[in-house]
């Protein structure tokens, strides 16, 4: 047999195999798929399908490095191939290479501007990178190829719930499920949707039917929760927030400790680490359990943020208090933080500390900032418009400083509590003298409590600072957007959490001025 021969029979084989490892993957049995397409690549290293298709497999096997490399090796050997380039930007786009996975995308539109798959990933990519208008544009695109994609009309939805334009985003996902009332992420987006507008008992059925047809939903199950929470129904809502403990940035939690997570068990002579799981204003919220475990017989640790630490020293009930990273002294249990709810039953009429304050300041940098602000010759109020930039919900929960100009009524002296400020509030805080500030003196919580502690009303958006002046029993004025975070709940304006908290609500979606009217004319009573 000559050697072309050979080769030909080779090919020949190797056209069987990949035909039988195509319709192995198109009936879903991927393991058997993959390896015949490794035995391909083990009789030809550069075989372009095999290496694109055992890429793909990795890519539905969420192996997105694996993916990289296979697909890329296929892409040197034919960069023309629509298909492989826009699977090249999907593996980009699990490993969070979001600007490298648009290049692909925009590879493989080049070569065909109307590739679906293409521009309903680039639209999703550019929603991970917070650039919604972007990808509603990817979408809308895709619809005019494919008016009735569900696909693309689900992803267009999702960007205008990120646009916070829910009415068109409920047009959209009432149109998938009339297609297709079995699509989960429809059902579960609609969900979304509705509690964005705060219609709760609606948005729960739509996370009920989303569970019905996948029971192991992740999503719809903690969302439900918040939903529930956000109602004021704890018992129903408590379990339901524990899904939260199987997302993938838990993991680092799930896998830390050897010992036994504490669910309840008695705790009398025990020790049990409870610990700081997700932003600042959730631990001073939350640390307020520390004392009930130490009432039940416990040796409480209690692990916090850095920055919380010097403040929460010495907190009632903590037999010690660690900052992330130290090294853990032995404990029998542990608990995050936010799971203490459950574990204890907390109920809307059971919350520990909720007519009282929790937590104090320093005497000595008491005293220090009471030097710095001078002698008080009229209402002092704090001040904090902001928060962090970062937050997923900022762009909703923060004010401009220009608008919260209106507050600023005579008659008062007010003090800026931000520590990070923007460009725009810097200018306008130099052109207003009055209203002081002190951001580079707030290295850590313990100063400003120390600055709170100095004040006779806080008012301030929803950020950690509103959970902190609220824990020390300050009178604080909160301003929520229209649909706010589950702890401050609907239709009231009083917290369950805090005897002393009074709860400012926008009316409609983005309305402030509403809000900083009703504040102001408060103000002008506040005043001598």
């Amino acid at each position: 047999m000559t050697k072309s021969q050979t080769h030909k029979l080779q090919a020949q084989a190797i056209g069987a195999t990949l035909q039988k490892a195509i319709t192995q993957h198109q009936r879903g049995e991927l393991q058997a798929a993959a390896a015949l397409y490794l035995q391909i690549l083990e009789l030809e290293p550069d075989h372009f399908d095999a290496l694109h298709l055992l890429g793909v497999f990795a890519l539905q096997t969420k192996d997105a490095q694996a993916a990289f490399d296979l697909i890329s090796r296929a892409v040197a050997l034919n960069p023309e191939q629509v298909l492989a380039q826009s699977n090249l930007g999907a593996a980009l786009q699990q490993l969070r290479r979001f600007d490298d996975a648009l290049r692909c995308y925009d590879n493989a539109l080049r070569l065909d501007p109307d590739h679906l798959q293409s521009l309903n990933n680039c639209g999703v990519t550019l929603q991970e990178m917070k650039r919604y208008a972007d990808a509603a544009a990817c979408f809308e695109r895709a619809l005019r190829l494919v008016p009735g994609d569900l696909d693309a009309l689900n992803n267009l939805a999702n960007a205008f719930i990120d646009l916070r334009r829910f009415d068109e985003a409920l047009i959209c996902l009432d149109q998938v499920l009339a297609a297709n009332p079995r699509h989960v992420a429809a059902h579960f987006n609609r969900g979304n949707a509705l509690q964005h507008c705060n219609r709760t008992d609606e948005a729960l059925l739509n996370y009920s039917s989303a569970l019905e047809l996948d029971p192991t939903h992740l999503d719809a199950h903690f969302n439900a929760g918040v939903c529930r929470l956000l109602s004021g129904d704890f018992e129903g809502g408590w379990p339901e927030y524990e899904w939260r403990l199987k997302k993938e940035v838990y993991r680092g939690l799930r896998e830390e400790f050897a010992q036994a997570p504490w669910r309840g068990q008695a705790l009398r002579g025990k020790t049990i680490l409870v610990y700081a799981e997700q932003d600042y204003g959730d631990t001073l919220q939350f640390v307020r359990y520390v004392a009930p475990l130490a009432a039940l017989g416990a040796k409480v640790l209690l692990r916090v943020q850095a920055p919380l630490k010097p403040l929460l020293h010495g907190i009632a009930g903590a037999h010690r208090v660690l900052a992330n990273g130290e090294a853990l002294p032995p404990f029998d249990y542990h608990c995050p933080l936010m799971s203490l709810p459950l574990a204890l039953g907390t109920r809307l009429d059971t919350i520990p500390a909720a007519a009282q304050a929790y937590l104090g300041c320093d005497a000595g940098r008491a005293r220090a900032w009471q030097a710095r602000l001078g002698e008080k010759t009229l209402p002092r109020v704090g001040l904090m418009w902001s928060g962090n930039a970062a937050h997923d919900n900022d762009g909703a929960r923060s004010i401009p400083l220009i608008r919260c100009a209106a507050l600023l009524v005579p008659g008062i002296q007010f003090v800026s509590l931000q520590k990070e400020l923007g460009a725009v509030d810097r200018i306008m805080l130099e052109n207003r003298p009055e209203l002081g500030r002190f951001p580079e003196l707030q290295t850590d919580f313990a100063e400003t409590a120390a600055l709170l502690a100095q004040m006779d009303l806080v008012i301030t958006v929803d950020t950690s600072v509103a959970h902190l002046a609220a824990a020390m029993g300050k009178p604080v004025w909160i301003l929520l957007p229209f649909a706010p975070d589950w702890r401050w709940m609907l239709g009231r304006d009083d917290s369950p959490w805090y005897a002393g908290a009074t709860l400012f609500r926008q009316t409609a979606v983005g309305d402030w001025d509403g809000v900083l009217a009703r504040v102001a004319e408060r103000l002008r009573a506040f005043a001598p």
